[in-house]
């Protein structure tokens, strides 16, 4: 009998990124996991290997405190925003409150 066990990668450090991830979200309607770093950035990500799809600045340079993966929306929140922001998935911003 045969396995289709693969590990995946950690999620705590991706090295082609470079940045502690600190938050992560799964997408509902795609196979996207959202992940948002260290330095105020998210950035989807698409495959087993974690290729970089489109991504967006949350606010200030510190981390990524929580990510909400939507059917058409991506809302995050970083550790020096005062607010909450909301983007398409196609990285444009909808609106934020702050």
């Amino acid at each position: 009998m045969s396995t289709t066990y693969r590990p995946a990668a950690s999620l705590t450090h991706l090295q082609q990124h470079g940045q502690p991830v600190t938050a992560v979200s799964f997408d509902p309607v795609s196979d996207i996991l959202w992940a948002g770093f260290n330095t105020g950035n998210v950035v989807a990500l698409y495959t087993p290997r974690g290729m970089r799809g489109v991504g967006f600045r949350v606010g200030g340079d510190l981390a990524v405190k929580k990510i909400i993966a939507g059917d058409q929306y991506v809302r995050a929140v970083g550790l020096a925003s005062e607010g909450v922001g909301q983007w398409g998935k196609g990285g444009r911003n909808q609106w934020y409150c702050g």
